[in-house]
């Protein structure tokens, strides 16, 4: 289903495109009572019945779009959504109210293809990224606070995400799979979803093949049965906390699952070969480098350099049982 964008939540200084890209696999819903209109989407023209419509598109996946459309339209009517600077998207009306419509596409969409676009189509002092739908972990940290949340859009200016905890004003560090950590401020909080703006705006030029990475990332495995551990000393405090690891300047999201004071076994999206340096952040006590024994299942076995104290492992011991 779309998420309902009702509150003004555009973060960009300077103007941006008020269409919404998806990275996501939903289909077009029909859009929430009440829900405002929007201003500044990207135009294009719907082909349908021999006649050539003006619309408006006010999101767009790989698997469809929803359309600011005058008049009803019938179901399940081939057509084709032509956007600026690229091929006829060929599909079918599914759902018309009168003023909006959803389109099935008939193939998938490169969405970031028509990014790209209009990327090279703007004049540099106004080339910006739309706001962009997707779901990806980010790490919110609070001090020696470690929330892990999913994100709903961002764009150049903040990011959006699922989370209940926070409060407007508050001060964040964020860390994205694959970026390095951003500094940001809530601005706001609405239910269970909260709007943070970042404190340095993130260029296109690094928020765009992030986005490539993500969308030409394979799909994650289907759930199956709890992968056997890699750490096997009995001894192993058996762990679920929210962690962080870094190789070079990009910095990963992860789960640190079991530890002793001499080897760490965590789980990320990034896989990282043995022998890999990384440096994993464990929450309450910093961390330290590890090189990485084994990997497998999407899960890592890595070795301290330098041993976990005591003190560091009751540390742990009370996070687990605090959480």
């Amino acid at each position: 289903m779309v998420p309902a964008f009702g509150r003004d939540n555009n973060m960009d200084s300077g103007h941006t495109s008020a269409t919404i890209f998806s990275l996501t696999h939903d289909l077009p819903s029909p859009r929430l009572p009440g829900a405002e209109a929007a201003d500044g989407l990207d135009t294009a023209r719907l082909a349908l019945n021999g006649q050539t419509l003006a619309c408006g598109i006010r999101w767009i996946g790989r698997a469809g779009a929803r359309l600011r459309v005058e008049g009803e339209l019938a179901e399940q009517v081939p057509a084709q959504l032509q956007v600026a600077g690229a091929p006829p998207l060929i599909g079918r009306t599914l759902w018309s109210d009168g003023a909006e419509a959803g389109l099935l596409f008939d193939a998938p969409v490169d969405i970031l293809g028509l990014v790209a676009r209009n990327l090279a189509r703007a004049s540099a002092e106004r080339r910006r990224l739309p706001r962009i739908e997707l779901r990806q972990t980010v790490g919110i940290h609070r001090g020696a606070d470690v929330e892990q949340v999913r994100t709903r859009d961002i764009s150049q200016g903040g990011v959006g995400v699922e989370a209940r905890s926070l409060a407007p004003g508050e001060a964040v560090q964020l860390t994205f799979d694959g970026l390095r950590p951003l500094e940001g401020c809530v601005r706001w909080v609405s239910g269970e979803t909260a709007g943070i703006v970042f404190a340095e705006e993130l260029g296109w030029q690094i928020l765009f093949p992030w986005l490539r990475e993500i969308q030409q990332a394979p799909p994650a495995a289907p759930g199956g049965p709890e992968p056997d551990g890699l750490l096997q000393d009995k001894l192993a405090l058996r762990l679920d906390l929210p962690g962080r690891v870094r190789e070079g300047a990009r910095w990963w999201n992860c789960r640190i699952h079991a530890l002793t004071a001499q080897q760490v076994e965590f789980e990320a999206r990034q896989s990282f070969p043995p022998g890999t340096g990384v440096w994993v952040a464990l929450p309450e006590i910093g961390g330290g480098p590890v090189r990485v024994l084994t990997a497998r299942n999407g899960r890592t076995l890595g070795e301290f350099r330098m041993p976990l104290r005591d003190t560091d492992l009751r540390t742990l011991t009370a996070s687990r049982r605090a959480g």
